[in-house]
């Protein structure tokens, strides 16, 4: 696998997206942090903030222009996915927040949550309350389960950072269709729906409210709820029953993963994903529009990046900040990368969710009827993507500044891959001997460096893989893992050929070349 800790494509899912992209992002100074730049600039702003989704909704959305402009002129809001109050509307949205499981509840919800404090096993937490706000039906017709919202749990033996024994879990299932007018009268095959989810455990705590600036996750009378932190050593595990056609790969904010996936009947699985929770810099860079003239690239790049609004954002006498999502920053960080800055640690966090898409190189993604994997990392940015199968190694691509915000403190990067057994043994022609890896650090001139931490180990009874890499940094190294088997195994693949290495010295600057015949580069000598 190759993980590149750099900048580079970014992907649009959505027409939706692509509206809001459209949008003028003014940040005014009120919701500025302190690297909010003073004068009218031009720029991006990525954090990965703690804040989770507590309510389920459903909203109909309308355009003239039809499906492929993404400027919507109607909303309306509907009471199911099935109301007559959306049937006319071109697309629905519905945001479904998945209630604990219980006897109405039992195809996709919350099973259970797990803690630990590092010094034991995990422990059951118990389910408290449900908070209140909008519910919706179930529409079997159309395969969108209850929509609920966010649940509080508390665990007497594990207490967070605020000396508080509660915790927010919300999972955000999303379900949207881009031409639904029309086809909503078809009882035996209505349109179908996109699906993605995000599940998240917020450790909580409770302050008075008091005015309209304070951050809250939702408010109870006159009570705050705010996310605080996980104490030390704190480790989490959601239980979630899900459809089975959950599919391909997911993506989390976390480190030191352990997944295991159960089939409970013919439509549903329990999916049980346990981890540490991880910290994410945020990252952002300006340019004030007085200084435009000297990054031709920058405005160049703007000119694509917000097509119509360009010229209005150049002139206007306003800080024009896209503010994207951390999936969504990687194009932004490309165009500004000589700019770009770390600001301030989010930290505890702990979710995972669907990524868009299934990965691309091989015959073995084909197989769409299974889970493939799981990637997770604290890289500020990332392509929001399945990885891609390239000349027999599995690409990844990350990005981030080199330095916290103090400047000085090196940042250093995590990154875990768990992998289903059976997929990855496809990938590589494996047998069922047991799968080794090497982990190398690529940088740009061609010498490698070592990983200070990388493990590799295979959970034969759950028949996953996992894989971790830890403390690289972020100054555009390329990240190299490649998957291999010892002698004892049946069916070597190209892949798992064996590498000759050796050194090669030029002043004191040292390379590493590998491969079956290895040479020294021009002006290098064996050592």
């Amino acid at each position: 696998m190759i993980l590149l800790i750099s900048r580079v494509m970014k992907a649009r899912i959505s027409v939706l997206l692509l509206a809001l992209l459209l949008i003028p992002a003014t940040l005014q100074s009120s919701e500025a942090a302190s690297n909010f730049p003073t004068v009218p600039s031009i720029g991006f702003s990525s954090s990965d903030d703690s804040l989770i989704e507590t309510n389920s909704y459903i909203t109909g959305l309308s355009y003239p222009e039809g499906a492929t402009s993404g400027i919507y002129s109607r909303t309306v809001s509907c009471n199911s996915v099935d109301d007559a109050a959306c049937a006319e509307s071109n697309s629905i949205f519905a945001q479904v927040i998945l209630p604990p499981c219980s006897t109405t509840a039992t195809d996709m919800c919350v099973d259970s949550l797990e803690l630990s404090n590092g010094k034991g096993s995990m422990q059951g937490a118990a389910l408290s309350y449900e908070i209140a706000g909008t519910k919706f039906p179930a529409s079997i017709l159309r395969g969108v389960p209850i929509g609920g919202t966010a649940s509080v749990w508390k665990s007497k033996d594990v207490i967070n950072a605020s000396n508080s024994e509660e915790y927010a879990v919300s999972v955000n299932s999303t379900f949207q269709n881009y031409q639904n007018k029309g086809c909503t009268q078809y009882t035996t095959a209505p349109c179908a729906f996109n699906v993605g989810f995000r599940a998240r455990v917020i450790p909580i705590k409770r302050v008075q409210k008091e005015g309209t600036t304070q951050k809250c996750l939702w408010v109870e009378s006159q009570i705050c709820v705010q996310g605080t932190d996980f104490s030390g050593g704190t480790r989490a595990a959601l239980n979630l029953k899900m459809n089975n056609a959950l599919t391909g790969f997911l993506f989390g904010r976390m480190k030191n993963v352990d997944l295991d996936l159960k089939p409970l009947s013919a439509t549903t699985n329990l999916l049980r994903v346990e981890a540490d929770p991880i910290d994410v810099p945020k990252i952002y860079a300006y340019v004030a529009k007085s200084d435009l003239t000297k990054y031709p690239k920058i405005v160049e790049y703007w000119k694509i990046r917000r097509q119509q609004l360009a010229a209005q954002d150049f002139t206007s006498s306003q800080t024009i900040d896209t503010g994207p999502s951390p999936e969504w920053a990687l194009n932004d960080f490309l165009a500004f990368e000589p700019l770009v800055k770390s600001g301030d640690l989010v930290t505890s966090i702990w979710r995972f969710g669907t990524q868009p898409g299934f990965g691309t190189g091989s015959k073995c993604f084909d197989d769409k009827s299974k889970l493939q994997g799981l990637v997770t990392t604290n890289a500020p940015t990332y392509v929001p993507n399945p990885p891609l199968f390239e000349k027999g190694e599995l690409v990844y691509k990350v990005a981030g500044a080199h330095h916290l915000a103090d400047e000085k403190t090196v940042f250093k990067g995590t990154y875990d891959l768990a992998l289903r057994s059976d997929f990855a043994r496809c990938l590589y022609g494996f047998s069922k001997a047991p799968v080794q890896a090497k982990i190398s650090i690529v940088a740009t001139d061609g010498s490698t460096q070592d990983v200070a931490t990388e493990s590799v180990y295979e959970n034969t009874a759950r028949q996953w893989i996992y894989l971790t890499a830890r403390n690289f940094t972020f100054s555009s190294p390329t990240i190299k893992v490649k998957l291999s088997q010892g002698s004892n195994s049946t069916t070597p693949s190209k892949s798992a050929t064996n590498q000759i290495t050796i050194k090669c010295l030029k002043g004191k600057t040292t390379k590493t070349v590998k491969g079956a015949n290895p040479k020294c580069p021009t002006g290098f000598k064996k050592k």
